[in-house]
């Protein structure tokens, strides 16, 4: 039997005045970062309606934001492919590494490293503490668009925009190429909870479903939005994933038979009325979503 799920918008943020790419939900504090358009890097806490805390501007557009928790700083990938790492407390950029010829559109973490996907379809590691690089690499001739971390496993994934998905390890070995994995660029990826089942959207409006736990098999595909899917955020404890599309919708799925359980939209849930660019949970009910309509959005799921 099909779940039954409510979903509130709790509240919504406004102040950039451009649209926003890049997002970071701190699992520590549970305040959000984000960036966009407008160059300027934002904090929220989503217990005040308040304007946001400005942590900085930056003259490029900024496409991803990663906080590394231990230090308080934020690296921040912008639109030339430079990463600044911003200090939180000082709110005073600290550092500027240059590395990629082009865009930075994803950074994550991997046991106590840093990963960046550039545009010039590199990507790079990077010792945290001592903000230094420890390798770059090329994969492909076309951007690395997305980046997602399996910390079971010790397992990274990377989307590309020649339609490929690269499974590697932290040390950027690679064992095994999904070629032709969607048939446009790969945009968004997420892992379950213990790394045996990697998710995949892209260009192409496909959600795929890949069994990674021995041989890479394709699961279960599903056409999933009516454009292009940006972003898609797992919550392992209750079971479900959510995706958020170019299409203007946001989806809350089961993880357990992949059926749709809700779809937000501008009609019937007051949602965004751009493209949704990224989405993550906040902790197991509540999460959020960013859009080019120049807005944060915080919602809660009752099941």
């Amino acid at each position: 039997m099909q779940r039954s799920i409510q979903v509130n918008k709790i509240n919504e943020f406004t102040g950039h005045s451009g649209a926003i790419y890049g997002l970071y939900v701190s699992p520590v504090s549970a305040k959000v970062y984000t960036g966009g358009t407008d160059g300027y890097i934002v904090e929220w806490d989503l217990g005040n309606a308040a304007e946001g805390r400005l942590i900085g501007r930056l003259d490029q557009p900024i496409y991803c934001i990663f906080l590394f928790e231990p230090s308080q700083q934020l690296w921040v990938g912008t639109a030339n492919g430079h990463i600044h790492i911003l200090d939180l407390g000082s709110k005073t950029e600290i550092k500027n590494l240059v590395s990629h010829e082009q865009g930075v559109y994803d950074i994550k973490m991997l046991n106590g490293k840093l990963y960046a996907a550039g545009g010039d379809g590199c990507i790079s590691m990077w010792d945290a503490q001592k903000m230094e690089l420890l390798t770059l690499k090329k994969f492909s001739d076309k951007s690395a668009r997305v980046i997602t971390c399996s910390p079971s496993k010790s397992l990274l994934a990377v989307g590309f925009s020649d339609f490929s998905i690269v499974l590697m390890d932290e040390n950027l070995a690679v064992f095994e190429l999904i070629q032709n994995a969607h048939t446009n660029s790969v945009f968004s990826l997420a892992f379950n909870g213990d790394g045996t089942q990697l998710y995949s959207g892209g260009r192409d409006a496909m959600l795929k479903i890949w069994n990674v736990a021995a041989d890479v098999t394709l699961m279960k595909e599903i056409p999933a939005h009516n454009l292009h899917i940006h972003a898609i955020s797992i919550q392992n404890e209750e079971n479900y994933f959510i995706s958020s599309s170019m299409d203007k919708t946001i989806k809350i799925w089961d993880m357990q038979d992949f059926t749709l359980l809700k779809v937000l939209d501008k009609a019937r849930n007051e949602s965004h009325v751009n493209s949704i660019n990224k989405i993550a949970w906040v902790n197991a009910y509540q999460f959020v979503s960013i859009s080019d309509d120049k807005k944060l959005m915080y919602w809660e799921l009752i099941s």
